[in-house]
């Protein structure tokens, strides 16, 4: 069966990293429609119409419009972006959740030119194709802790973790709530897999400034005490916005 030469697209725009181990390097983002997973246990509320979404980037990956390989491209030229990306600018692949779109990406990533560095962000949740695993430079893994509201039979998935940390190009993210996250993460995912620490970042949950400045001397603490990296969200920091920034 062809492939299809489209992704569903929720948005895409040029900024800097602003999460985990490449965070303020310049990136085209692209941003995918969907997700296996629904995180009400997150505490996001929509600013316009008070909704509860629980996953603070749910108001833009719920939509999506078909965009074929060759519009992206066009739209990057036309921005001046794919010279960026020449330059050394990362391409950021996120979601949602975009392995749901893995077989097109494939496809799409064929298109790009092989000097690119490219991330992709995924909750480790759905295995990924050889294709994707070879050919992406950094996989982003963000697993969702219990405080997500995801069942632990759905948001861990052991053989997916272990395909993606044995590729050696993983970085761990995880965003914690409460100090007591801290537990799940060493029983769950440090443990288990003999995970490097060097490679393990902890971010402070929230979708505002004043809930991540409030959470980030303990979450420092953390990452102290356990030899972790700290990150913030620079979209917040900088602009107090969670997606287009």
């Amino acid at each position: 069966m062809a492939s299809r030469d489209f992704l569903v697209v929720s948005e895409t725009f040029y900024s800097i990293q602003g999460e985990g181990a490449s965070a303020g390097v310049p990136a085209v983002f692209l941003r995918l429609a969907g997700c296996n997973l629904r995180c009400d246990g997150f505490t996001y509320r929509d600013s316009a119409t008070d909704e509860h979404l629980g996953c603070d980037s749910k108001h833009v990956w719920r939509f999506g419009q078909k965009m074929e390989f060759t519009e992206i491209l066009s739209y990057w030229q036309t921005q001046g972006w794919l010279g960026k990306l020449m330059q050394g600018a990362h391409l950021v692949i996120t979601g949602g959740e975009p392995v749901i779109q893995q077989r097109a990406l494939s496809s799409f990533i064929e298109h790009l030119d092989k000097s690119i560095f490219i991330e992709i962000e995924t909750n480790a949740t759905l295995l990924i194709n050889a294709m994707l695993l070879d050919r992406i430079n950094q996989f982003n893994v963000s697993p969702k802790l219990a405080h997500s509201g995801e069942p632990t039979s759905k948001a861990y998935q052991p053989h997916v973790l272990q395909a993606l940390l044995s590729t050696h190009k993983t970085v761990l993210k995880f965003v914690v709530a409460s100090p007591q996250d801290i537990d799940e993460i060493m029983i769950n995912y440090i443990e288990p897999f003999q995970f490097p620490r060097s490679r393990v970042w902890l971010m402070p949950e929230g979708g505002s400034m004043t809930a991540i400045t409030a959470k980030k001397p303990w979450v420092v603490e953390l990452c102290k005490q356990h030899l972790f990296n700290f990150t913030s969200r620079l979209q917040i920091d900088i602009w107090d916005e969670v997606t287009g920034v």
